[in-house]
């Protein structure tokens, strides 16, 4: 047998394989394609629904003022309380870091309310809702240096609605003390 002949059988195989075809049809009909959706907005964390902030305090050296912070949540969440209900709940929290001879007392947390939802029927929750205000005792040293201070603080906050809770968040805020 010629090498012609050993290969025309196979170079009429690639030619009726690369012939002219049908196009195929589209697997999903082009009604039944999904339309685009705008994408839903919802939280994906406790920072997208709650906001802290603290007023300007000026204190005389060697005195201890109150600090207010304040915890705004938006309608429909919550945060849990400090003390939390249970251990396995991220409890709201005020912590405060270092300023030149000033320091911190331990914060005052507000009474909480009790709240029953549908992700916890059998006990009420401790949480705060609204506006919640935190005091924070800040004294100055005797030597503490006249002028405006800043202390940073850390509000640690765990939002949830009544279906679920979102990922936890520190917001940081700057607490301006002048000591005079």
């Amino acid at each position: 047998m010629t090498t012609a002949k050993r290969i025309l059988p196979g170079l009429l195989l690639i030619c009726a394989a690369c012939g002219d075809k049908p196009p195929a049809k589209p697997a999903i009909p082009p009604a039944a394609s999904p339309s685009p959706m705008p994408a839903i907005s919802r939280p994906v964390s406790s920072a997208d629904v709650v906001k802290a902030s603290v007023a300007n305090i000026e204190v005389v050296a060697g005195k201890t003022v109150e600090a207010q912070v304040q915890i705004s949540i938006s309608p429909g969440y919550h945060v849990n309380a400090n003390p939390a209900t249970f251990p396995y709940l991220i409890a709201t929290t005020v912590e405060a870091g270092e300023g030149k001879n000033l320091s911190a007392g331990k914060p005052i947390y507000p009474a909480a309310a009790m709240k029953t939802f549908s992700f916890e029927k059998q006990r009420p929750l401790a949480v705060y809702e609204g506006v919640a205000g935190v005091k924070l005792p800040v004294q100055a040293e005797v030597n503490a240096a006249k002028g405006e201070h800043t202390v940073p603080l850390k509000v640690r906050v765990q939002a949830c609605d009544d279906a679920a809770c979102y990922a936890p968040a520190t917001l940081e805020i700057p607490l301006r003390v002048t000591v005079k």
